[in-house]
């Protein structure tokens, strides 16, 4: 593809009178301005196999454009992409140019085949990383902001506690974490309620640091955590647990895993006992953003709400509450990417410069996504058979 008929796409894909003014240089230094004033950010866009990849598989090809090196940022990379979300450009296509796309992508399908990609960076980090930028507690999941400039420790431990409140614990009572990550929720339940705790993790980093946090609190004699799948929970636990929590995990229990939690679930809970599922979702089904799948969380699926309630309710629960915190995971991933920007200096040290563009498109991005997209954060509260004694009000699960 030549320059200028990249032009009259870009021409029409994004607006001239853009309220954010801006530019994109082409690979002949062609710049093309959108909006008035100053430049708020420049993209330069280093080759047409670029170009045309990015018109044909817009949400995998710009990361990978961007982590490679194809394409630069002068200025912030989040209002580049806060740009790309508002102007949702593929509407803005006349027909001829829709069908050269279309064009370019059988061309593409036919002629490039896809290179292997190491999928494992997310998980082999370590805790060193992950201290760089998230909270004390080292929660790698949604928090909870009761006022809008609330700094991220403070909404982390609401978050917790929060969760914890919804789940009317009571001393003696036997919790299970499922996916408990570094353990603060159930340390912290432990502190605050005087229950039994277990958690679970599949990372053997989470669980050492877990395990050495239990000690330091001298909890070891009220709080578990275990290198175990849900699925492994032998069956002499069955009907041993009071309340169980799940933060941020369901997201890789994939599709057809949903019915299997879910049935675990109800084997492991007394009759009457509660669960809190805190999830990413969707109202209805969507296709998976395949970039990140492929470089971040490999296998992930993220359930629509009307599935989670359905199959939970083909286990015996009983659908009690639902809360939905998108905007706090807007700004939960707005903290993690100022810190990690912080701590570039430090995080060099560990990982080289494609890492550490893959992890900022990845943070950005996330927050654009649920700042526009119809992503959500459900918590889901469920009873293993009906209840007669719930709150008539939410405030009291709180208060």
């Amino acid at each position: 593809m030549n320059s200028q008929k990249a032009k009259q796409i870009l021409s029409n894909l994004f607006s001239e009178d853009s309220p954010v003014p801006c530019s994109i240089t082409l690979w002949d230094n062609q710049k093309i301005p959108f909006g008035k004033g100053t430049p708020r950010f420049n993209l330069k866009i280093k080759d047409p196999e670029t170009f045309e990849a990015i018109l044909t598989q817009p949400s995998m090809a710009f990361g990978e454009a961007y982590i490679n090196g194809k394409i630069e940022v002068e200025g912030e990379l989040s209002e580049v992409l806060e740009w790309i979300y508002r102007n949702r450009a593929e509407e803005k296509l006349d027909p001829v140019q829709k069908a050269h796309i279309c064009w370019l992508h059988l061309k593409r399908k036919a002629g490039i085949g896809q290179s292997k990609k190491d999928v494992q960076y997310h998980y082999d980090r370590g805790n060193s990383f992950y201290k760089l930028w998230l909270d004390e507690g080292m929660n790698y999941s949604c928090a909870f902001f009761t006022t809008e400039n609330q700094d991220l420790d403070t909404a982390q431990r609401n978050k917790i506690q929060r969760s914890l409140k919804k789940l009317k614990l009571r001393p003696g009572h036997k919790l299970l974490d499922i996916g408990c990550g570094w353990g603060s929720v159930i340390i912290e339940a432990a502190k605050t309620y005087g229950v039994k705790a277990v958690g679970l993790t599949l990372s053997k980093q989470q669980y050492e640091l877990g395990k050495k946090r239990i000690q330091e609190e001298n909890l070891s004699d009220s709080v578990q955590i275990r290198l175990q799948d849900y699925r492994e929970v032998p069956t002499k636990e069955h009907g041993s647990f009071d309340r169980i929590i799940s933060i941020g995990m369901f997201e890789h229990v994939g599709k057809d895993n949903i019915p299997v939690f879910f049935k675990k679930a109800s084997l492991l809970l007394k009759d009457k006992g509660i669960m809190l599922l805190h999830t990413i979702g969707r109202t209805k089904y969507e296709d998976m953003d395949p970039w990140l799948t492929k470089y971040i969380f490999p296998g992930t699926y993220l359930p629509f709400l009307g599935e989670l309630v359905e199959e939970a309710q083909n286990r015996g629960f009983d659908f009690v509450d639902l809360e939905n915190l998108r905007r706090h995971y807007d700004k939960t991933l707005g903290h993690w990417a100022k810190r990690f920007e912080k701590n570039l200096a430090k995080i060099r040290k560990q990982a080289d410069e494609r890492f550490i563009r893959m992890w900022r498109f990845y943070l950005y991005s996330c927050q654009m996504a649920f700042r526009y997209n119809p992503l959500h954060v459900f918590q889901l509260l469920f009873s293993l058979g009906r209840r007669r004694d719930w709150p008539l009000v939410r405030e009291e699960l709180y208060n």
